[in-house]
């Protein structure tokens, strides 16, 4: 006597028996369920196994029927066991067809893309403004608690910013992306920028946990914090949704396309302006600029600057953004004030310094004497300015600092000034 089906059991059942192998309802799944040819070719063995089953057939002969083997075939008949595109075939029947220009994606997956574990979510296949983000998040389930004060949209922007930036997202054969944060133990601040990252990917449904941290080498004099995630199709929609990139591409060479994202509420762009400053962004004291080091994405930074009015200018491989901008972008801010990184604290130094006029004629005497005994200590050009501040308040510029120091030192220093001791917008003002 059979053992009875399950509601779902029977359905399928139903289902195979009336379509055969069609594979048509892999449409409304993230890829087509990722199935390969050999997957569609089992597909098509569990399905003529089903309708020889139920024909009257017995296991034996199906078994034999189908060059199979006897235990795969009594596994199949009782639903035990499915083959990968069974699983996908019995998650459409319990929840139908997505609503147009969407596709179930399944966050978690056992290895391999076979079976989809859930929860199951409806992604855009194409993102034309925030509106079609808005539903996902609120099907996305936290997987850790998210402080008060903090919205899930913040945090969503403020992981794209990291995505594009410093966070790899390395995709090996057959597996889904997973993201690897790598930062640098020179600064403490950094491992909570790592901690707030797994927030923001945790905010989204994903597993991101400390990884085994990185020693100290003879060129990497610090060490590295490490973070990485786990392996999710939601990653690669990510990747190729989100960002608008293919496969074959990479954000270090290839920009990203998310027009998309400036439809977005204020709080969604706010953390993705800080994600980016945060990964790429640095304050270069000495010119007086707010640099982001965006290679390829340049102009989308521009506008997203712009939709805050900000306005920026590109110099070399940087997006800059000028003192008078930098005072005018607290309100936003450009950095995270709820991290207090070293970027942060450069940042708000250089929006609350005094500038000076560029020709140097115009500093006091104290301020004069102090520069050049800091040259003739051996400080850089960059190191000085920021010495400058900490002590009167005043942002110098780089022009007046390297005059003001290479008039007042002797031959051999005015070399090390010039030379040694310059730092030019272009070329990244620390280390991160």
């Amino acid at each position: 006597m059979k053992e009875p089906l399950g509601k779902w059991d029977e359905k399928l059942v139903e289902h195979l028996l009336k379509h055969g192998d069609d594979l048509s309802f892999t449409k409304y799944f993230w890829k087509e369920c990722e199935a390969n040819e050999g997957e569609h070719k089992q597909y098509a063995r569990f399905s003529r196994a089903t309708y020889l089953s139920h024909g009257g057939l017995s296991h034996a002969k199906v078994a034999r029927a189908l060059d199979m083997s006897y235990s795969t075939v009594w596994t199949w008949s009782k639903l035990n066991q499915l083959p990968k595109l069974g699983h996908y075939l019995k998650v459409f029947l319990a929840l139908g067809e997505p609503r147009d220009r969407r596709v179930w994606l399944s966050v978690n997956n056992s290895p391999g893309h076979a079976v989809p574990l859930g929860p199951l979510v409806e992604v855009p296949l194409e993102i034309r403004g925030w509106e079609d983000i808005e539903p996902l998040l609120a099907q996305l389930q936290p997987t850790a608690v998210i402080p008060d004060g903090l919205s899930r949209t913040f945090l969503f922007g403020f992981l794209l910013g990291m995505v594009i930036g410093d966070a790899a997202k390395p995709r090996q054969g057959e597996w889904h992306r997973h993201l690897n944060l790598t930062l640098s133990e020179k600064y403490s601040t950094n491992r909570y920028l790592g901690e707030f990252t797994c927030l923001c990917a945790a905010s989204a449904g994903l597993r991101m946990e400390r990884a085994t941290d990185l020693p100290r080498s003879h060129n990497k004099p610090h060490g590295f914090y490490c973070w990485t995630s786990q392996s999710s199709a939601l990653i690669d929609w990510i990747y190729n949704v989100c960002l608008g990139l293919t496969d074959e591409e990479l954000t270090t060479y290839d920009a990203v396309r998310m027009n998309w994202a400036l439809t977005g509420p204020d709080d969604f762009r706010r953390g993705l302006i800080q994600g980016l400053a945060e990964s790429d962004g640095s304050v270069n004291i000495a010119s007086q600029t707010v640099e982001f080091w965006i290679g390829p994405n340049w102009e989308f930074g521009a506008k997203l600057l712009g939709s805050f009015g900000l306005h920026s200018f590109r110099s070399r491989e940087a997006l800059c953004v000028s003192k008078a901008q930098v005072v005018k972008s607290l309100a936003v801010p450009l950095f995270s004030p709820l991290l207090k990184t070293v970027r942060y604290t450069r940042y708000q130094k250089l929006a609350g310094a005094r500038r000076m006029a560029m020709g140097g004629s115009r500093l006091p005497d104290e301020v004069r004497g102090t520069i050049t005994r800091l040259k003739a200590e051996g400080f850089t050009v960059s190191e000085v300015s920021e010495k400058i501040i900490d002590a009167y308040g005043i942002s110098v510029s780089f022009e007046a600092l390297k005059r003001w120091a290479g008039r007042h030192l002797g031959e051999g220093d005015r070399k090390t000034a010039l030379n040694g001791g310059t730092q030019k917008v272009g070329q990244k003002a620390a280390e991160y």
